[in-house]
């Protein structure tokens, strides 16, 4: 129910100041309130914003990979400072899950960049911050590593969504035409 309705909020935020020139800036905010509650999953919110002002994805892609991944070091700082044991006992299905074995074993391995790599895919991110909190990786690299990341998810996404309905429905109809 919480989750619904900061959706929804979230969504009205975006309606709401989609006509305007800051809005870039909104969805970076969005982001970062989506990525720091760790309750909606922002790539709906990005696709939904770009399918409100399609010629404005790149901007959209730009500010809210930054809104994200600034949200997402602010976790890292979060889950930092709360330490291992209380980590684990705010968080134990997190701990005792399969994403946080790959997590783990990913960011012992190639440290930085697997943080980076996590980041730029679909798979979950806060098991991947949680590990690299208590690893201690340097938080400079780890704001980069999580921008770059979200910056070329978020810029896939963008241009998919932006996109989606004139080119896909256009390529539809020539197919259907040449039959």
């Amino acid at each position: 129910m919480l989750r619904g309705a900061l959706e929804s909020g979230l969504i009205r935020t975006l309606v709401r100041r989609a006509d305007t020139r800051s809005f870039p800036v909104v969805v970076a905010a969005v982001a970062f309130a989506a990525t720091l509650t760790m309750s909606v999953p922002f790539a709906t919110l990005l696709v939904t914003a770009v399918l409100m002002a399609p010629r404005r994805w790149v901007a959209i892609s730009l500010w809210s990979s930054l809104g994200a991944a600034l949200g997402a070091a602010l976790l890292y700082m979060i889950f930092h400072h709360l330490g291992w044991a209380n980590l684990f006992a705010a968080y134990p299905e997190v701990v005792r899950s399969a994403a946080w074995r790959d997590a783990s074993r990913w960011l012992d391995r190639y440290g930085v960049v697997a943080l980076l790599v996590i980041a730029a895919t679909p798979l979950p991110l806060t098991p991947a911050l949680m590990f690299a909190a208590i690893s201690r990786l340097p938080v400079a690299e780890v704001v980069v590593a999580l921008w770059m990341g979200k910056l070329v998810k978020y810029v896939v996404y963008g241009w998919l969504a932006s996109a989606f309905p004139a080119r896909w429905i256009t390529r539809a109809h020539r197919r259907l035409m040449t039959l």
